[in-house]
């Protein structure tokens, strides 16, 4: 169910708000996109309302209940991100709203995190999933490093589940994974004396991507001497001979790398 009007009128029906936000949910099932923000503090003149600053906590609330709404089928089609921008703009929500609101704090985290469960559940994310994820973060009003901190522990579980770290396709921090690592303890992740001996060969067509990504450089340091195709995540501890997982080191940087993630 994507229609502003349909979604509107459901919240309506679930008699789950008070009377203020019912107000304005009212004037979106009748009027969809082309309500406006003089139609919403109409409604909400009698509560003596008379701008949409002072009904911040109001327009939050309704906006997190049309995204539980959304989310029932756990996906954002490109109608219902339009309809969030849309909602965004009418009640003038910006990013970072929800996170300064501690009340929403829990619930979000937990609307977040269920769907990054989702999303990893099968390990491999599909390209679809992968644009779930960025419409999350949209969504939300989260900036990068919020939507990470929510999205990392479920990353990190996901690790128990499958032998390629590339798969879940997220960026963890080294502190991050360490602490996981920690936690679970090395024999969750280390490779069996059988698994390291796979092969380590690295295909010329992902050599020639990574060369051309990284300028022909080194990552660390900018050197272009005695360049080496690096493991970010080592082979010894499951990284893989992907794209995403080889970087350009200079024979420095890569020996005092040694055995380290990054």
């Amino acid at each position: 169910m994507s229609d502003l009007k349909k979604i509107f009128g459901y919240i309506l029906s679930s008699k789950e708000l008070e009377d203020s936000l019912m107000d304005v949910a009212q004037v979106i099932s009748e009027k969809g996109s082309k309500a406006t923000r003089t139609d919403c503090l109409k409604a909400l003149s009698i509560y003596g309302i008379k701008e949409m600053a002072s009904f911040k906590k109001g327009s939050l609330r309704l906006l997190l209940f049309y995204l539980k709404v959304v989310l029932k089928d756990n996906l954002i089609s490109a109608e219902e991100l339009n309809n969030i921008r849309y909602l965004k703009l009418l009640f003038g929500v910006k990013e970072g709203d929800f996170t300064k609101e501690k009340v929403f704090a829990a619930e979000i985290s937990n609307l977040i995190k269920l769907q990054i469960d989702l999303i990893y559940k099968d390990d491999e994310v599909s390209s679809e999933e992968a644009i779930h994820k960025v419409n999350l973060q949209e969504a939300f009003g989260l900036n990068y490093d919020e939507f990470l901190s929510q999205s990392s522990k479920a990353a990190l579980d996901s690790l128990d589940r499958t032998d390629d770290w590339i798969k879940i396709d997220t960026y963890i921090t080294v502190n991050n994974y360490r602490k996981w690592e920690k936690e679970k303890g090395y024999s969750t992740y280390l490779k069996s004396s059988e698994d390291s001996s796979k092969n380590r060969h690295i295909s010329q067509s992902v050599k020639d991507d990574v060369w051309n990504r990284d300028g022909g450089v080194c990552a660390q340091c900018g050197s272009n001497q005695n360049i080496e195709f690096d493991h970010i995540i080592p082979h010894s501890k499951g990284g893989s001979n992907t794209y995403r997982n080889i970087q350009l080191l200079c024979e420095p940087c890569n020996r005092s790398k040694s055995n380290k993630i990054g």
